[in-house]
Order: C-alpha cells, then structure tokens, then sequence
C-alpha cells in the first residue's frame, strides 16, 4: 500500500495542474460536509483527489486561476507546518482531529490546507 506522499508523486505532486474544482459532500451525517474534492487538470489529463474523512480545510485567496506548486503532506516540524495550522485554524470544525494534512501550495490562486483520514485520486490520463 503506497503512503499518502507516494501517491502524491505518482503525480509529480500536481506541480503546474491547474485546480478548477472544490466540493463538499456529506457522506456520514446528512448536515456536516466529511468529503472534500478538488479537480484539477494539465493540458488534456484530469483527476480528481477525493479527501475523506475530512476534520479542517482552510482556503486562501483563489480565483479564476489557480496553478499548483505542489500537493504536499504536512506533518510536525516541517516548514510549512505553522502557516499550514493557521490556514486550518479558521475552518469550522468539530473536536475530532484526523491523522493526515496536505497543503495545495499555490504558483497563482488558492492556497489549501486539508485535514483528513485518507484520500482517493481518480484520473483520466
């Protein structure tokens, strides 16, 4: 079973895709969004990266261009850490905490910080 950060790469970590999508769904309770997808696309690829089990997401600036940086996983002590849990910080959210947390660190747009049990990538390569 690949980590979170492999199947990431598999990807090059979305690095230049340019995100068009988000969405919520409620999959657990009827009233509380658990599911978080963004879509993105590169030329004529597409995928799509399902997060669920989502606890956080926090959103900063974006429009109608968003190129990526990068997809990363972010954990204790790395560098982004800080900014990461400041963006998480002003989602609404419950007292349960998941395990994992990316960031959509942005080139251009929207920066995006998710907090989630695991995530799921369909593509159309």
């Amino acid at each position: 079973m690949m980590t979170i950060a492999e199947t990431l790469q598999r990807f090059g970590c979305f690095h230049d895709w340019r995100l068009d999508t988000m969405a919520t769904r409620c999959n657990a309770a009827r009233d509380i969004p658990d599911t978080f997808m963004i879509g993105l696309f590169h030329g004529e690829k597409r995928a799509t990266i399902k997060f669920l089990g989502v606890t956080r997401v926090g959103i900063e600036n974006g429009g109608l261009l968003n190129i990526v940086n990068a997809i990363e996983v972010i954990g204790p002590g790395s560098e982004s850490y800080t900014r990461v849990q400041e963006l998480l910080r002003g989602s609404a959210h419950g007292s349960r905490r998941a395990a994992n947390v990316v960031c959509v660190f942005a080139t251009v747009g929207a920066e995006v910080a998710i907090e989630f049990d695991s995530l799921h990538i369909e593509s159309e390569i």
